[in-house]
């Protein structure tokens, strides 16, 4: 099923179809606050999982410090040596931050615990505080896998002490191993990656893992879109591995609308929402001024809105191209009517002009997200398959009649079907 990717901000503008559950990261909300949150207010978080993010600790903090001072609050960054907030000493929790920012900035070491115990104490900090906000799974904290070691010694190191607490804790909610691989460990055959193997051998052989949580890092902090095989490939191949082979249950993320594909091959969860960091996940990636961007999911792809999809228009292919929601009503009728986006205030290619498009993506993908539920597994392929197959088709009478320029996404079409045929033909022997 579709889950809301909470990177940024908890409100949204409810959607057609509602968003059954959210992943909370970390990064978005400090621990001060996430503790006195009310989750009741919105209906997408009536199922949420928060992600402990431990696989950022190397963020720069000159690069993000904003992010570096949320993250350095939650106990499980640098140990349980976190101030506690008290109303009656600190005053509000904005005063509270306030006060500690700079000596949360300066304890970030850019490492993880390494010594047993502060391992040990560092993912019973993160079991316990998902457990406190009231979490319907857990999120086992575990860096990230940027060097190809086949024995994964500090990742299994960390996934041992979260079950061990589990145990302790006495945890009764799904429990899941977080899987946050760097690109750099993934650009090898998949089925020849013995990272990919060892770490799913693992997981299937703990039975007190109900599955894994799945993160990629991307290279490149300025794409939306993934377009290297090789990792994509290999996030299938572990789906297929945990899910067909070993019977337990995969979420996976930031990987935008090919959590789509990865839901076709057995992934139980898929998390993905309308900005560039709720698409993928890069320890390069800064916040910027977002524009407007028009999700097409007969392309799989974004258009770009200051020309792109006038241009399409003007060819006569607007039906085959757009998606119609609620959001874009307004933007079709003007199209129709031969007016350009700029003349639609909602659509206008303007900075931080974003929530007629958010809106759109996120009905887009919570719709299709129900409707693959509603499928048998053979019923998601075909579907998958027809999908992505199309894509690529409209990307061909793109690039044959040159209508689109760079804004628009045209690149990863091709390598999403190839992938998804390659892993199709694997998964049938």
């Amino acid at each position: 099923m579709y889950f809301f990717n909470a990177r940024l901000k908890f409100k949204i503008r409810p959607t057609v179809v509602p968003i059954p559950g959210s992943i909370i990261a970390a990064s978005a909300i400090s621990a001060v606050d996430l503790e006195k949150r009310e989750f009741g207010a919105y209906s997408h978080l009536n199922k949420k999982l928060l992600d402990p993010q431990l696989y950022v600790a190397t963020v720069d903090p000159a690069l993000d410090p904003k992010t570096v001072a949320r993250l350095a609050a939650y106990p499980w960054f640098h140990g349980t040596d976190v101030p506690k907030y008290k109303s009656g000493e600190h005053g509000t929790r904005t005063a509270w931050k306030k006060k500690h920012k700079a000596d949360f900035i300066s304890k970030w070491t850019r490492t993880v615990p390494t010594a047993p115990d502060a391992i040990r104490k560092a993912a019973r900090a993160a079991v316990e505080f998902q457990l406190k906000i009231g979490c319907d799974g857990i999120l086992l904290p575990v860096p990230l896998t940027t060097i190809a070691d086949q024995t994964l010694q500090a990742e299994l190191e960390w996934m041992e002490a979260g079950i061990r607490v589990c145990a302790d804790l006495k945890t009764s909610c799904p429990i899941y191993a977080t899987v946050a691989l760097s690109e750099a460990v993934l650009h090898v055959p998949a089925l020849k990656n013995p990272i990919i193997h060892s770490l799913s051998n693992y997981i299937a052989a703990r039975s007190e893992l109900a599955g894994a949580y799945i993160v990629l890092e991307q290279t490149d902090p300025s794409s939306y879109f993934w377009t290297s095989k090789d990792p994509l490939m290999a996030l299938l191949i572990l789906v297929d591995d945990l899910v067909r082979g070993a019977g337990k249950k995969v979420i996976v993320n930031y990987v935008g609308t090919f959590g789509l594909v990865a839901k076709a091959a057995g992934a139980e969860v898929w998390s993905s929402g309308y900005f560039l960091t709720q698409r993928r996940f890069s320890l390069k990636g800064q916040m910027g001024i977002a524009h407007p961007r028009y999700h097409s999911l007969a392309m799989a792809g974004d258009i770009g809105l200051k020309a792109d999809i006038a241009s399409i228009r003007d060819a006569g292919l607007a039906d085959e191209f757009m998606t119609p929601t609620n959001a874009d009503a307004v933007l079709r009728t003007a199209l129709a009517q031969g007016k350009t986006p700029a003349a639609v205030p909602e659509w206008k290619y303007a900075p931080n002009n974003w929530p007629a498009a958010q809106e759109h993506y996120l009905q887009i993908v919570s719709e299709t997200g129900a409707k693959l539920e509603t499928m048998s597994a053979t019923q998601r392929q075909d579907w998958t398959l027809n999908w992505l197959t199309n894509a690529v088709k409209l990307v061909d009478v793109l690039e044959h009649k040159e209508l689109v320029g760079m804004a628009t996404d045209t690149s990863h079409q091709k390598v999403w079907l190839d992938v998804f045929k390659e892993w199709r033909t694997y998964a049938k022997q």
